[in-house]
Protein backbone atom coordinates (compact mmCIF):
# COMPACT_ATOMS: atom_id res chain seq x y z
CA UNK A 1 0.00 0.00 0.00
CA UNK A 2 1.11 3.35 -0.89
CA UNK A 3 2.12 5.56 1.97
CA UNK A 4 0.86 9.08 1.63
CA UNK A 5 3.61 12.34 1.76
CA UNK A 6 2.81 15.31 4.41
CA UNK A 7 1.09 17.15 1.95
CA UNK A 8 -0.92 14.40 0.40
CA UNK A 9 -1.96 13.47 3.83
CA UNK A 10 -2.99 17.29 3.93
CA UNK A 11 -4.58 17.20 0.91
CA UNK A 12 -6.29 14.12 1.50
CA UNK A 13 -7.99 15.40 5.42
CA UNK A 14 -9.38 18.75 3.96
CA UNK A 15 -10.71 16.61 0.63
CA UNK A 16 -12.21 14.33 3.40
CA UNK A 17 -13.01 17.49 5.80
CA UNK A 18 -14.57 19.79 2.49
CA UNK A 19 -16.99 16.43 1.49
CA UNK A 20 -18.09 16.04 5.59
CA UNK A 21 -19.28 19.55 5.32
CA UNK A 22 -20.90 19.17 1.69
CA UNK A 23 -22.73 16.24 3.49
CA UNK A 24 -23.67 17.94 6.29
CA UNK A 25 -25.21 21.18 4.60
CA UNK A 26 -27.44 19.16 1.88
CA UNK A 27 -29.11 17.09 4.88
CA UNK A 28 -29.83 20.28 6.83
CA UNK A 29 -30.63 21.99 3.60
CA UNK A 30 -34.20 23.10 3.49
CA UNK A 31 -36.74 20.16 2.55
CA UNK A 32 -38.81 22.02 0.33
CA UNK A 33 -38.26 21.77 -3.60
CA UNK A 34 -38.86 24.98 -4.73
CA UNK A 35 -39.74 23.42 -8.01
CA UNK A 36 -42.86 22.02 -6.80
CA UNK A 37 -46.31 22.57 -8.44
CA UNK A 38 -49.61 23.56 -6.81
CA UNK A 39 -52.02 20.96 -6.51
CA UNK A 40 -54.66 22.86 -8.38
CA UNK A 41 -57.83 21.32 -8.81
CA UNK A 42 -60.76 22.41 -11.84
CA UNK A 43 -64.08 23.18 -11.55
CA UNK A 44 -65.21 23.33 -15.24
CA UNK A 45 -68.69 24.21 -14.67
CA UNK A 46 -68.50 26.81 -11.72
CA UNK A 47 -68.90 30.84 -12.77
CA UNK A 48 -68.77 33.64 -10.47
CA UNK A 49 -66.82 31.79 -7.67
CA UNK A 50 -62.93 31.46 -6.39
CA UNK A 51 -60.88 29.11 -4.89
CA UNK A 52 -58.38 29.42 -1.83
CA UNK A 53 -54.85 27.71 -0.85
CA UNK A 54 -53.69 28.31 2.69
CA UNK A 55 -49.94 27.58 2.40
CA UNK A 56 -47.97 25.77 3.73
CA UNK A 57 -46.28 26.80 7.45
CA UNK A 58 -42.78 26.06 5.64
CA UNK A 59 -39.61 25.80 7.39
CA UNK A 60 -42.11 24.93 10.46
CA UNK A 61 -41.98 28.68 11.03
CA UNK A 62 -45.24 31.35 12.01
CA UNK A 63 -46.27 33.07 9.01
CA UNK A 64 -49.71 33.29 6.69
CA UNK A 65 -49.94 33.24 3.32
CA UNK A 66 -53.23 32.50 1.08
CA UNK A 67 -53.29 32.54 -2.79
CA UNK A 68 -57.22 33.39 -4.53
CA UNK A 69 -57.76 32.47 -7.67
CA UNK A 70 -61.35 33.49 -9.44
CA UNK A 71 -62.95 31.60 -11.80
CA UNK A 72 -61.91 34.16 -14.40
CA UNK A 73 -58.49 33.56 -13.51
CA UNK A 74 -57.75 36.67 -11.20
CA UNK A 75 -54.61 36.08 -8.99
CA UNK A 76 -54.73 37.48 -5.02
CA UNK A 77 -52.26 37.10 -2.79
CA UNK A 78 -53.13 37.21 0.71
CA UNK A 79 -49.92 38.18 2.99
CA UNK A 80 -47.92 35.54 1.09
CA UNK A 81 -45.43 34.37 4.39
CA UNK A 82 -41.94 34.95 5.53
CA UNK A 83 -38.89 35.40 3.59
CA UNK A 84 -37.67 32.33 3.54
CA UNK A 85 -41.08 31.29 1.50
CA UNK A 86 -40.35 34.01 -1.40
CA UNK A 87 -38.92 31.32 -3.59
CA UNK A 88 -41.78 28.82 -3.11
CA UNK A 89 -44.73 31.27 -3.41
CA UNK A 90 -42.52 32.89 -6.58
CA UNK A 91 -42.98 29.34 -8.13
CA UNK A 92 -46.49 28.95 -7.39
CA UNK A 93 -47.32 32.33 -9.02
CA UNK A 94 -45.17 31.58 -12.22
CA UNK A 95 -47.77 28.40 -12.57
CA UNK A 96 -50.84 30.20 -12.23
CA UNK A 97 -49.44 32.65 -14.92
CA UNK A 98 -47.26 34.85 -13.09
CA UNK A 99 -49.31 37.93 -12.73
CA UNK A 100 -50.67 38.87 -9.57
CA UNK A 101 -53.73 41.07 -9.83
CA UNK A 102 -53.97 42.21 -5.74
CA UNK A 103 -51.67 41.72 -3.18
CA UNK A 104 -53.43 41.76 0.24
CA UNK A 105 -51.08 42.72 2.93
CA UNK A 106 -53.32 42.69 6.29
CA UNK A 107 -50.18 44.20 8.24
CA UNK A 108 -46.73 44.64 7.54
CA UNK A 109 -44.58 42.13 10.22
CA UNK A 110 -42.30 39.66 8.48
CA UNK A 111 -44.11 36.95 8.44
CA UNK A 112 -46.91 38.16 6.80
CA UNK A 113 -44.65 40.61 3.86
CA UNK A 114 -41.42 39.00 4.22
CA UNK A 115 -42.29 36.80 1.07
CA UNK A 116 -43.72 39.97 -0.99
CA UNK A 117 -40.72 42.04 0.07
CA UNK A 118 -38.53 38.94 -1.64
CA UNK A 119 -40.65 38.34 -4.53
CA UNK A 120 -41.11 42.96 -5.32
CA UNK A 121 -36.90 43.07 -4.88
CA UNK A 122 -36.73 40.47 -8.17
CA UNK A 123 -39.04 42.32 -9.99
CA UNK A 124 -39.60 38.33 -11.23
CA UNK A 125 -43.67 39.18 -10.79
CA UNK A 126 -46.03 41.09 -12.38
CA UNK A 127 -47.96 42.63 -9.58
CA UNK A 128 -50.54 44.84 -10.59
CA UNK A 129 -51.94 46.50 -7.24
CA UNK A 130 -50.94 45.99 -3.43
CA UNK A 131 -54.07 46.59 -0.93
CA UNK A 132 -52.59 47.88 2.42
CA UNK A 133 -52.89 49.88 5.42
CA UNK A 134 -51.20 53.01 6.02
CA UNK A 135 -49.35 53.00 9.15
CA UNK A 136 -47.41 56.79 10.15
CA UNK A 137 -43.61 56.47 10.96
CA UNK A 138 -43.96 58.14 13.84
CA UNK A 139 -46.80 56.00 15.60
CA UNK A 140 -44.76 52.41 14.94
CA UNK A 141 -41.91 53.65 16.07
CA UNK A 142 -43.44 55.11 19.10
CA UNK A 143 -45.70 51.80 19.57
CA UNK A 144 -43.52 48.92 18.56
CA UNK A 145 -39.57 50.34 18.21
CA UNK A 146 -39.12 46.71 17.45
CA UNK A 147 -40.56 46.39 14.37
CA UNK A 148 -39.82 49.78 12.94
CA UNK A 149 -37.16 48.68 10.76
CA UNK A 150 -38.59 46.04 9.07
CA UNK A 151 -41.72 48.60 8.83
CA UNK A 152 -39.69 50.97 6.96
CA UNK A 153 -38.14 48.44 4.83
CA UNK A 154 -41.42 47.76 3.69
CA UNK A 155 -42.65 50.75 3.44
CA UNK A 156 -39.39 51.89 0.98
CA UNK A 157 -39.32 48.82 -1.14
CA UNK A 158 -43.37 49.51 -1.93
CA UNK A 159 -42.80 53.33 -2.15
CA UNK A 160 -39.77 52.28 -5.04
CA UNK A 161 -41.63 49.84 -6.96
CA UNK A 162 -43.80 50.86 -9.87
CA UNK A 163 -46.88 49.06 -8.21
CA UNK A 164 -50.23 50.74 -7.67
CA UNK A 165 -50.34 51.27 -3.90
CA UNK A 166 -54.21 51.26 -2.75
CA UNK A 167 -55.56 52.17 0.62
CA UNK A 168 -57.31 49.94 2.70
CA UNK A 169 -60.74 52.21 3.84
CA UNK A 170 -63.28 50.84 5.70
CA UNK A 171 -66.67 49.90 4.53
CA UNK A 172 -65.19 49.87 1.01
CA UNK A 173 -66.21 47.19 -1.20
CA UNK A 174 -64.12 45.66 -4.02
CA UNK A 175 -64.22 43.84 -6.74
CA UNK A 176 -61.49 40.79 -7.01
CA UNK A 177 -62.84 38.68 -10.12
CA UNK A 178 -66.40 38.24 -11.85
CA UNK A 179 -68.92 37.71 -9.05
CA UNK A 180 -65.88 37.90 -6.20
CA UNK A 181 -65.51 40.88 -4.03
CA UNK A 182 -64.05 42.03 -0.76
CA UNK A 183 -65.44 44.45 1.96
CA UNK A 184 -62.83 46.03 4.06
CA UNK A 185 -64.54 45.75 8.13
CA UNK A 186 -61.73 47.34 9.70
CA UNK A 187 -58.63 48.77 9.37
CA UNK A 188 -55.60 51.17 10.72
CA UNK A 189 -56.76 51.48 15.06
CA UNK A 190 -54.28 54.24 16.41
CA UNK A 191 -56.07 54.18 19.49
CA UNK A 192 -54.83 51.00 20.04
CA UNK A 193 -51.32 50.92 21.39
CA UNK A 194 -50.79 47.69 22.75
CA UNK A 195 -50.07 44.90 20.72
CA UNK A 196 -49.92 48.09 17.87
CA UNK A 197 -49.29 46.88 15.22
CA UNK A 198 -51.56 43.27 15.14
CA UNK A 199 -54.33 45.78 16.38
CA UNK A 200 -54.40 47.48 13.33
CA UNK A 201 -54.57 43.91 11.35
CA UNK A 202 -56.94 44.61 7.70
CA UNK A 203 -60.00 43.22 8.13
CA UNK A 204 -61.78 41.83 5.15
CA UNK A 205 -64.60 39.56 4.05
CA UNK A 206 -64.07 37.99 0.81
CA UNK A 207 -67.72 37.03 -0.92
CA UNK A 208 -69.37 35.29 -4.01
CA UNK A 209 -72.15 33.68 -4.46
CA UNK A 210 -71.47 29.74 -2.87
CA UNK A 211 -69.22 31.33 0.21
CA UNK A 212 -67.67 33.76 2.24
CA UNK A 213 -64.25 33.94 4.30
CA UNK A 214 -63.75 36.21 7.00
CA UNK A 215 -60.10 37.41 7.25
CA UNK A 216 -58.73 38.49 10.58
CA UNK A 217 -54.80 38.83 9.93
CA UNK A 218 -53.07 39.12 13.00
CA UNK A 219 -55.97 41.10 15.69
CA UNK A 220 -55.88 41.18 19.21
CA UNK A 221 -58.78 40.92 21.63
CA UNK A 222 -59.18 45.13 21.25
CA UNK A 223 -59.14 45.31 17.87
CA UNK A 224 -61.96 42.12 17.83
CA UNK A 225 -64.00 44.28 20.52
CA UNK A 226 -63.42 47.60 18.98
CA UNK A 227 -65.40 45.69 15.90
CA UNK A 228 -67.80 44.68 18.12
CA UNK A 229 -68.59 48.63 19.60
CA UNK A 230 -69.26 49.25 16.21
CA UNK A 231 -72.38 47.19 15.68
CA UNK A 232 -73.78 46.05 12.24
CA UNK A 233 -72.94 42.60 13.54
CA UNK A 234 -74.23 40.82 10.44
CA UNK A 235 -71.24 41.90 8.41
CA UNK A 236 -69.01 39.67 10.11
CA UNK A 237 -71.20 36.11 9.92
CA UNK A 238 -68.69 33.98 7.00
CA UNK A 239 -68.68 30.66 5.85
CA UNK A 240 -64.98 30.35 6.54
CA UNK A 241 -63.12 32.25 9.82
CA UNK A 242 -59.17 32.83 9.06
CA UNK A 243 -57.91 32.16 12.91
CA UNK A 244 -56.30 35.29 14.37
CA UNK A 245 -52.81 35.74 15.11
CA UNK A 246 -52.65 31.73 13.93
CA UNK A 247 -54.66 30.77 16.72
CA UNK A 248 -53.70 32.21 19.68
CA UNK A 249 -53.81 35.47 21.83
CA UNK A 250 -55.71 37.01 19.00
CA UNK A 251 -59.61 37.68 19.02
CA UNK A 252 -61.91 36.51 21.97
CA UNK A 253 -64.40 33.79 21.72
CA UNK A 254 -67.56 35.93 21.57
CA UNK A 255 -65.68 37.20 18.06
CA UNK A 256 -66.12 33.88 16.77
CA UNK A 257 -69.45 33.21 18.06
CA UNK A 258 -70.63 35.90 16.01
CA UNK A 259 -68.70 34.70 12.87
CA UNK A 260 -70.91 31.66 13.50
CA UNK A 261 -68.45 29.94 10.75
CA UNK A 262 -68.45 26.43 9.98
CA UNK A 263 -64.87 26.60 8.86
CA UNK A 264 -61.41 27.86 10.68
CA UNK A 265 -58.36 28.25 8.91
CA UNK A 266 -55.30 27.95 10.90
CA UNK A 267 -52.10 29.64 9.55
CA UNK A 268 -50.27 27.63 12.43
CA UNK A 269 -46.97 25.18 12.49
CA UNK A 270 -47.90 21.84 14.33
CA UNK A 271 -45.61 23.07 17.16
CA UNK A 272 -47.99 26.30 17.77
CA UNK A 273 -51.00 24.06 17.29
CA UNK A 274 -50.30 21.62 19.80
CA UNK A 275 -48.61 24.47 22.05
CA UNK A 276 -45.19 22.23 22.76
CA UNK A 277 -42.47 24.37 24.13
CA UNK A 278 -39.26 23.79 22.88
CA UNK A 279 -38.29 19.65 23.46
CA UNK A 280 -41.47 19.31 25.19
CA UNK A 281 -44.75 18.09 24.70
CA UNK A 282 -48.59 18.83 23.84
CA UNK A 283 -49.46 21.88 25.90
CA UNK A 284 -46.65 22.75 27.72
CA UNK A 285 -45.87 26.02 25.54
CA UNK A 286 -47.09 29.61 26.45
CA UNK A 287 -49.83 29.87 23.76
CA UNK A 288 -53.58 30.01 23.72
CA UNK A 289 -54.09 27.50 21.16
CA UNK A 290 -55.21 24.49 22.90
CA UNK A 291 -57.95 27.18 24.71
CA UNK A 292 -58.32 28.72 21.24
CA UNK A 293 -59.15 24.78 19.79
CA UNK A 294 -61.80 23.81 22.67
CA UNK A 295 -63.79 27.31 21.67
CA UNK A 296 -63.96 25.75 18.08
CA UNK A 297 -65.18 22.57 19.57
CA UNK A 298 -67.45 24.68 21.72
CA UNK A 299 -68.58 26.51 18.48
CA UNK A 300 -69.37 23.23 16.45
CA UNK A 301 -66.98 23.88 13.70
CA UNK A 302 -67.05 21.20 11.31
CA UNK A 303 -63.49 21.30 10.35
CA UNK A 304 -60.26 23.40 11.03
CA UNK A 305 -57.67 23.54 8.30
CA UNK A 306 -54.11 23.64 10.21
CA UNK A 307 -51.56 24.74 7.71
CA UNK A 308 -48.76 23.01 9.74
CA UNK A 309 -50.75 19.58 9.33
CA UNK A 310 -52.49 19.67 6.08
CA UNK A 311 -49.74 21.67 4.26
CA UNK A 312 -50.90 23.20 1.15
CA UNK A 313 -54.08 22.81 0.60
CA UNK A 314 -56.99 23.92 -1.81
CA UNK A 315 -60.44 24.92 0.04
CA UNK A 316 -63.44 25.16 -1.73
Amino acid sequence: MKRLLPYENLKFIKTFFLFGILIIVLSCSDSYNHSDLLDIRSFPNRQQDFSLWQLDQFFDAVQMGYILKTDDNRIVIIDGGGTRTAPILENYLKQLGGVVDMWIITHPHLDHMGALLEIVSKNSVDIRTILQITLDDSWVLKNEPDSYENFKRYSNTLKKSNISLLNAVESDVLELGEGVEITILSSRNDAIVNNAINNSSLVFKVSSKSKSVLFLGDLGPEGGDKIIGRGNLERLKADDVQMAHHGQQGVNKNFYELVQADYALWPTPEWLWENRAPGKGVASGIYKTIQVRQWMTDLHIKRNYVAGIEKTVQID
